[in-house]
């Protein structure tokens, strides 16, 4: 949610700014269009399933409505565009166009959260780690690049879903980094009733998405960059009856 917030603010700006500051806007909003329609579609059906698994057998019956929450959920990743052409667009047009002018903004735009978060003690540590994820991120993106004059744009768009998940997971972890600059000040206020856990609880979502998902970007990166274009290379013959 905090991701397609963060698009419909790049698409107000856009609407009332001009000049070089609505272009800013809109190629943001670009960039990040794919990743926002993705991650929550993608996302959904574990989340769901992990409700259906603890309810055990009895989850699956209708009594519960995860059953139809499973089903429906399906659903997002197709009608979104599909996981795979969204990929290919985040990948093949928008971090490109431009000369990577939106890339470039959108590494600027978790730089200034970063250096925000590192004036803040605790959150320090956390700022360091999305640091070094941002650094791979522009490593693998100009690796990949690199493949449309080496190999062709075959091989270049051949991983772009894992492209696209490897870029979801670190804008995910900026959005969370954000969040959580304004958490210690809002504890140092004592909050009381719902805040009182609410506050708390967001901050271990956040700690928990950088210790439990923020890691996953370390075998997407090998993947991504090891040079193996074996699934183009791979001919039907070959699963062939």
């Amino acid at each position: 949610m905090s991701l397609i917030m963060q698009c419909a603010l790049y698409a107000d700006l856009a609407r009332v700014l001009t000049g070089e500051e609505k272009e800013k806007y809109e190629l943001l909003l670009d960039l990040l269009t794919p990743v926002a329609k993705t991650y929550p579609s993608e996302m959904g059906i574990p989340s769901v399933s992990a409700g259906l698994q603890i309810l055990g057998g009895y989850g699956y019956c209708d009594e519960f409505p995860l059953e139809q929450f499973y089903r429906d959920a399906r659903i997002h990743p197709i009608h979104e565009g599909t996981t795979g052409i969204q990929g290919i667009t985040l990948l093949g047009r928008n971090v490109t166009m431009k000369n990577g002018a939106a890339f470039k903004l959108f590494h600027a735009e978790v730089q200034e959260t970063i250096q925000k978060a590192e004036e803040v003690g605790e959150l320090k540590p956390y700022a360091q780690e999305l640091k070094s994820a941002m650094d791979r991120l522009t490593k693998v993106t100009l690796h990949l690049i690199g493949l449309v004059q080496s190999k062709g744009p075959e091989v270049f768009l051949a991983d772009s879903t894992l492209y696209l998940e490897f870029f979801g997971i670190i804008s995910i972890a900026w959005q969370w980094l954000l969040q959580a600059i304004h958490i210690p000040k809002a504890l140092g206020q004592n909050p009381a009733g719902a805040d009182a856990d609410f506050y708390p609880g967001k901050m271990y979502a956040f700690r928990y998405f950088f210790r439990y998902e923020l890691p996953k970007i370390d075998g997407l990166a090998k993947r991504l960059t090891d040079g193996d274009a074996f699934t183009v290379e791979m001919k039907d013959t070959f699963f062939a009856d």
